[in-house]
């Protein structure tokens, strides 16, 4: 249970959250649910009926934010409906937020929100998955690495000819997504 002096940081902290997906619906929900108060979202992307599986908060008739203040009336959350990479996303509008949470899929957007925080000396939060898997990291300048000098794997990449069966890798992801994939069992 948070103290009563950490319970009033979190209704005062401004945050910045960027992309409102899959990692940004979960990330949008923590933080309501754990008493943050003024939340900004910036998100280029509307809705599409395709996304509904990941993006849970959201229904055809409404946005996350009026989900979220169905159950948190008191929260203030002020969307923005663009490009981070615009320029009134610069460093002054940055320097307003305690914290900024990414919760994007492309890394060249992921890339400037990144020096924006160095610039703007607000700690980034940077979440991503691949896969199955998700990852976390955190970001402060002049205590953390930032998030470009933190090495990326290259992405894998597989040769048409080599998926006409099932391939072996995977054995470790699993028979359904053989099934579902190869429409086979895996290793036949």
């Amino acid at each position: 249970m948070a103290s009563l002096q950490h319970s009033q940081e979190i209704k005062g902290a401004k945050v910045l959250m960027v992309g409102a997906g899959g990692i940004g619906c979960e990330l949008l929900k923590t933080l309501a649910l754990s008493g943050f108060q003024d939340i900004h979202i910036i998100d280029m992307d509307t809705i599409e009926v395709s996304n509904l599986n990941r993006q849970f908060l959201f229904r055809q008739s409404h946005v996350a934010r009026d989900a979220v203040l169905r159950f948190r009336p008191h929260i203030s959350i002020t969307p923005y409906h663009a490009n981070v990479k615009d320029s009134d996303f610069n460093v002054n509008f940055f320097k307003q937020f305690n914290v900024v949470l990414n919760g994007l899929d492309n890394l060249d957007a992921r890339r400037h929100v990144n020096r924006l925080c160095l610039a703007a000396e607000v700690p980034l939060v940077e979440s991503g998955t691949t896969g199955f898997l998700g990852q976390v990291t955190v970001h402060v300048k002049g205590k953390t690495e930032c998030y470009e000098c933190q090495p990326k794997p290259a992405p894998k990449t597989y040769p048409v000819c080599t998926i006409t069966i099932c391939p072996l890798y995977c054995l470790g992801e699993g028979p359904a997504f053989c099934k579902i994939i190869w429409r086979q069992e895996p290793g036949k």
